[in-house]
């Protein structure tokens, strides 16, 4: 019994493959992590400004698709590169959860709740609609509304296991919504200003809900900061505001990626036996990890203030996220051949392109409509 307990933790931890087997594949994930943070640190020393508008994740999966494209790794690596994509990534999704807590989602009205749940679900019935009418696959179309919609890469990464997605699949999502989240990241800040004349409140509103991703959000959002300075009455930055209403558009991950996955299994099955979906399956453990991690920085929160000792441990488990998640995208990369994704073509670009610009379009209607009953 003893034994049989021992065997299923070591397949929950590190799955069927033996420890030693994984580790090459794990290193070599590794290292391109840490050359990703090397070079994204160096570039945002030679840039003028506060925040790297370049993402780590993002130079992680290049460097992994640039060397398995070009060097090929050999099959001594696969193990460890199978436990990042599946193990590490999990682990990363569940730390991040820590970034959340039910005090910041009280800091904003219900209206502003409803307008981000508004977001979401445009965002997601655009997608998938456009994905359907220019031909992309399901389960592509599905990981490009989960990432618009959400989070970017990290509710990508998230979804594709519970749809039963392709690496290759995975991977050209990642890319095709990090290009337009880092675009958005160096123009949205000026459009917000320039452009659409929005007042602060609404401008981190807009920057919270219209960039995919969390890290993209804060640096769209500092840049504004840095350029502009506007604050409210109480003294909220245009930063504050936005990173505040991207943390609770994150917190609808728990419940959009397991309606992703049972909507999209439904659809199969009726298509192949008519069998019944069990909605806990789709579920997925990792999640309920993540809302676990949420509830502790709650609790944190609550227990210990400000306390410098609870500040300091949950910073380093973000910190420690960011890292995982890395290592994980980097392992991505490292098991993506370009080859095969470009029998994938050019739609899916498409499918992106029009999903990052819907999502802004809907948050500028939005705010056009509401915003001046927003409160922060």
């Amino acid at each position: 019994m003893a034994d049989e307990k021992a065997s299923k933790l070591k397949d929950l931890l590190f799955g069927t493959q033996n420890i030693p087997a994984i580790i090459p594949g794990v290193i070599l994930a590794v290292a391109v992590m840490l050359a990703a943070l090397i070079f994204t640190k160096i570039l945002g020393g030679l840039l003028p400004l506060k925040k790297n508008p370049l993402s780590p994740i993002l130079v992680a999966i290049v460097f992994g698709l640039i060397l398995r494209n070009t060097a090929s790794p050999s099959k001594t690596f696969d193990a460890g590169i199978g436990f990042g994509l599946k193990k590490l990534l999990r682990f990363g999704i569940i730390l991040m959860g820590i970034r959340l807590s039910i005090f910041a989602v009280l800091k904003i009205g219900a209206l502003a709740v409803g307008m981000v749940v508004i977001c979401i679900a445009a965002a997601l019935a655009i997608t998938i609609f456009i994905a359907q009418k220019i031909g992309v696959s399901e389960k592509l179309g599905t990981l490009i509304a989960a990432g618009t919609s959400i989070c970017g890469v990290s509710a990508i990464v998230a979804t594709g296991p519970t749809i039963e997605a392709e690496e290759e699949e995975i991977a050209y999502a990642v890319g095709t919504i990090t290009i337009f989240g880092i675009l958005a990241t160096i123009f949205y800040p000026y459009l917000t200003e320039l452009v659409l004349r929005l007042p602060v409140v609404k401008a981190g509103f807009f920057l919270g809900t219209s960039i995919h991703d969390t890290s993209q959000v804060t640096a769209s959002s500092l840049i504004y900061d840095q350029l502009w300075s506007n604050k409210t009455a109480s003294g909220l930055t245009g930063a504050d505001i936005a990173i505040t209403t991207k943390l609770v558009r994150n917190t609808f991950m728990v419940l959009v990626i397991p309606l992703l996955g049972f909507w999209f299994a439904r659809k199969t099955a009726r298509k192949t036996s008519g069998q019944k979906i069990e909605v806990m399956r789709y579920v997925p453990l990792f999640v309920i990890g993540y809302v676990v991690m949420g509830a502790v920085r709650s609790l944190g929160d609550g227990i210990f203030g400000d306390s410098a000792a609870w500040d300091s441990c949950w910073h380093f488990v973000k910190a420690s996220a960011t890292y995982v998640i890395a290592v994980a995208i980097a392992c991505v990369g490292l098991n993506t051949d370009i080859r095969k994704l470009t029998k994938l073509g050019y739609k899916p670009f498409v499918c992106g392109l029009i999903a990052a610009l819907s999502v802004g379009i809907v948050s500028w209607l939005l705010l056009t409509a509401f915003g001046s009953y927003l409160r922060f």
